[in-house]
């Protein structure tokens, strides 16, 4: 039996640079694709149709894998995150998660604002069992052979220790499915490794997770978290934004200084380029009964392409049967 081809929802509108540049990371990663995928663009249906043909893309052409929900609504600042899932339904980018909830796709991908697309992902899919809130999660380099999975990296600015501790168990839970690894070590994110260092918060959570978590082993500090410490690292959303892209400016600042040395900067790009933004496109937001990503607002097209590619390869490891997890 031939597997049912993946289809992917995207929030069109979401983007700092328009519709336009997401449509063109669409084109992108459908070329990189060898399996291809399915996508419902979801934005205003005049807009997409006359992108798609400045592209030179006829959407009948193309109707096999490609389509239009029509999503007129424009979301505006002043809209609570808790209510616009239900009054804008038509809106881009809570039509994007409604189409997981109807079963129409299988997984949705936004550049639009972080607090509304996870208060659409949870009042519409609902969040997996004992999960206190979702959390965006991103995989950075280290000098092991194995990356750090760091969450929250911006979803919740404000955690209670509660919320760290459900970070905690979902990090551990996503890392060892995701590398079939038995038992993936897990540390709080702190100003020192001593037990009684760090808020209330940080210190309330430390307890909890040695009780819960199987793999807690205590604090990391920042100068151990691309040194591969540990394979999860847990932190609140503020803390772990400012790290995430701290250590996205790192290539940017090593390009600036090696980059006249072309044979040396050819050598360390290949490296250091999960550490680009535009390669990985988007993280996943974890927690939640579906598959949710979030690019960056100021994603340019090639980093939609691979926040898509991303999207699709997650969808083909949660279909594929299950492995045997290695210790």
């Amino acid at each position: 039996m031939t597997a049912s081809p993946i289809r992917i929802a995207v929030d069109v509108c979401g983007g700092d640079h328009g519709s336009r540049m997401v449509i063109e990371g669409v084109l992108e990663a459908r070329k990189h694709c060898a399996d291809g995928f399915v996508v419902h663009l979801c934005g205003h249906e005049r807009v997409c149709e006359k992108t798609l043909d400045s592209l030179g893309v006829s959407r009948r052409e193309h109707s096999d894998w490609l389509a239009i929900e029509h999503s007129p609504q424009i979301i505006e600042p002043a809209d609570i995150p808790s209510r616009v899932w239900r009054k804008k339904t038509k809106s881009s980018i809570v039509r994007s998660i409604s189409l997981q909830r109807e079963g129409l796709v299988d997984a949705t991908l936004s550049a639009g604002d972080t607090r509304i697309l996870m208060g659409a992902a949870i009042f519409i899919l609902g969040r997996r069992p004992g999960i206190e809130r979702p959390a965006l999660a991103a995989f950075l380099p280290t000098t092991t052979k194995r990356p750090t999975l760091v969450l929250d990296v911006g979803a919740n600015l404000e955690c209670r220790a509660p919320h760290l501790t459900s970070f905690g168990i979902m990090g551990h839970t996503y890392y060892r499915d995701f590398f079939d690894i038995a038992n993936p070590t897990v540390a709080l994110l702190n100003i020192g490794k001593e037990p009684t260092k760090g808020t209330k918060a940080i210190v309330d959570a430390a307890k909890a997770l040695g009780e819960r978590c199987e793999g807690y082993t205590g604090f990391i500090e920042g100068s151990g978290v691309l040194s591969g410490e540990a394979d999860v690292v847990v932190c609140d959303g503020f803390a772990g934004n400012v790290l995430l892209k701290s250590c996205e400016s790192f290539h940017r600042l090593a390009e600036a200084v090696l980059g006249g040395d072309k044979r040396l900067w050819s050598a360390l790009a290949g490296r250091m380029s999960i550490l680009d933004a535009a390669n990985y496109g988007a993280v996943p937001l974890v927690g939640i009964e579906g598959v949710v990503f979030k690019a960056h607002g100021s994603s340019s097209s090639l980093a939609i392409a691979h926040a898509l590619l991303t999207a699709v390869q997650q969808v083909v490891k949660q279909r594929a049967p299950a492995r045997r997890i290695r210790s």
